[in-house]
């Protein structure tokens, strides 16, 4: 079977240089972004997601989920997607659940898992789920999260199921880090399927073409509006852009 090399980092990995990591052939990578409602180390995020896209690696974001009901799950991906909305991420966005520190149910679990993940698609993202095999077998309501994107951790030979992304080492090397990393392969190319904003019916598509632009030095969004012969306002409409007047050198935004 054929499949896709990526890695998922945090800040526990430092100082990464992107290019060497894409010169060994690595296709994707997650960066965790937030945790919980609040998280010190959102900056790794901010500081990495722009280098990683200017190097030509698709890039996702997870949230490390701390939450046990529906009400904590829709608290925290507000924070995760505040944090993440000015990026043009080009990989699924996802929602981390491995662990249930305050002893939910399945059922309520699966509620509050359904809930972040909704979220995430109503944003405009492909939502994405990972978790430990074990977890998702036996702590969640599997059948309920099937029309998800699954990206499972087991440190074995085989994962002994399906999935989309298998993460099947947490002690890889990879040039351009210094540290361990978490080492990944997709069995589904997410190129063409990626981040579509979608219709108010879950799982349909609205067709939509897009290409992108990066981010280089002594842009504006004004200048990139006027040479793509669009505006500010669908600039910042599409891309989910806060403040017109903050945009990053190796950003990737979306024109129409």
């Amino acid at each position: 079977m054929e499949y896709i090399k990526g890695i998922d980092v945090s800040h526990w990995q430092g100082a990464i240089n992107w290019g060497e990591v894409a010169k060994a052939g690595v296709k994707f990578v997650f960066i965790k972004a937030t945790e919980g409602t609040s998280y010190s180390k959102l900056s790794y995020f901010k500081e990495n997601a722009p280098l990683a896209l200017a190097a030509g690696l698709k890039v996702g974001a997870y949230h490390y989920a701390k939450f046990a009901t529906v009400a904590e799950a829709k608290a925290e991906a507000a924070y995760f997607l505040d944090s993440i909305s000015s990026f043009a991420l080009n990989y699924p966005v996802v929602l981390d659940l491995e662990e249930n520190k305050k002893k939910a149910n399945k059922k309520t679990l699966t509620d509050a898992a359904i809930a972040f993940l909704a979220a995430i698609e109503k944003a405009g993202y492909t939502a994405m789920l990972y978790t430990g095999k074990y977890f998702l077998e036996n702590t969640l309501d599997e059948s309920r999260l099937k029309n998800y994107a699954f990206w499972i951790a087991r440190y074995n030979r085989t994962l002994g199921r399906s999935t989309d992304i298998w993460q099947h080492s947490d002690s890889g090397k990879v040039s351009g880090i210094s540290t361990k990393v978490d080492l990944n392969i997709a069995y589904r190319d997410f190129t063409n399927t990626i981040n579509t904003f979608r219709t108010d019916e879950p799982h349909a598509f609205k067709t939509e073409t897009t290409s992108t632009y990066t981010v280089t030095k002594g842009d504006t969004l004004s200048f990139i509006a006027k040479k793509h012969k669009t505006t500010v306002k669908s600039l910042v409409s599409l891309n989910g852009i806060k403040d017109p007047d903050k945009i990053y050198i190796g950003q990737k935004l979306r024109l129409k």
